[in-house]
């Protein structure tokens, strides 16, 4: 009769047994074939790792399903924020004499022929014209964004002068703060779209989108032109200069629309558009910021 107690009689079995079979491996283990061996293990630890691959996806699951909750909530907040400042907007704008927004129609075109290409085109010949209802002043876009306005139009055709004409000038705004910059395309000392004409002290950040602003008397408001990609200062080192990546690809442009622009006034004078107390000779708030600076734009 053993005197040792129960525990200790069992793990003395089961060490015997351990001992056997590792020295039962060592004697016969190079006759085992490796892939019956792999097999075995396979099949005996083939349900313990599915449960563990469940149980990481469950758990993956479930952190990403508190994420996706925490942002539906934050959105359905925003969402709420957004609806009641669009339910403002036009009350704001009618109290501030501001016209309402509307969508620009848009003409579809062919872009024939691009002229220039040195290292962008600056030119381009369009499938419409006069008898299209295509004016001189329209708007070029596709898609994308701006590439020009049309500078002559015929009966069935049209001209296009691009953003990249380093004579083209256009007034732009960055989107999201309202900085009011002018839009020039440089050639030297290397080809680039350039927004300048911007004070030291705004503040612009790389990625920000520009858009033409409602200052210019050449386009009409919001189109995108392009995107910010560099910020440096001009050479008085008193404003900056921006460098733009253009929003449409202007090198493939194949298909394009026409809005109408801005029309001139019959004396070819452009003049600043005034508010609703022009008639009584007070200058609206919104006329007051466009007297000088948009024109020529």
């Amino acid at each position: 009769m053993s005197i040792l107690p129960p525990a200790e009689r069992r793990s003395v079995v089961l060490v015997t047994v351990y001992a056997a079979l590792s020295l039962l491996l060592l004697v016969i283990g190079e006759r085992i074939p490796a892939s019956w061996l792999r097999g075995t293990g396979a099949v005996i630890f083939a349900p313990f790792d599915r449960t563990a691959g469940a149980l990481d996806r469950m758990f993956t699951s479930w952190n990403e399903n508190t994420s996706l909750h925490e942002r539906i909530a934050k959105l359905e907040v925003e969402n709420a924020r957004l609806k009641l400042m669009a339910a403002e907007n036009p009350r704001l704008r009618a109290q501030l004499g501001f016209g309402s927004w509307r969508g620009l129609p848009l003409q579809p075109v062919e872009v024939l022929a691009l002229g220039g290409g040195n290292p962008l085109p600056d030119a381009a010949t369009l499938s419409a014209g006069l008898e299209d209802g295509v004016q001189v002043g329209d708007a070029v876009l596709t898609s994308e964004g701006l590439i020009g306005r049309v500078t002559e139009s015929w009966p069935r055709l049209s001209r296009a002068t691009l953003i990249t004409d380093p004579n083209q000038a256009v007034a732009c705004e960055v989107e999201t703060t309202g900085v009011q910059g002018i839009l020039r395309f440089v050639a030297s000392p290397r080809p680039r779209l350039v927004l300048s004409a911007i004070s030291i002290a705004d503040t612009v950040r790389v990625g920000e989108i520009v858009v033409t602003s409602d200052l210019s008397l050449r386009f009409p408001r919001g189109i995108p032109v392009g995107v910010v990609k560099q910020i440096d200062r001009d050479p008085t080192g008193l404003m900056q200069e921006i460098e733009l990546a253009p929003a449409a690809r202007l090198a493939r442009l194949r298909h394009a629309f026409v809005a109408p622009g801005p029309r001139p006034p019959a004396d070819g004078i452009p003049r600043p558009k005034l508010g609703p107390g022009a008639a009584t000779g007070r200058i609206e708030p919104r006329a007051a910021g466009r007297d000088t600076v948009g024109k020529g734009r």
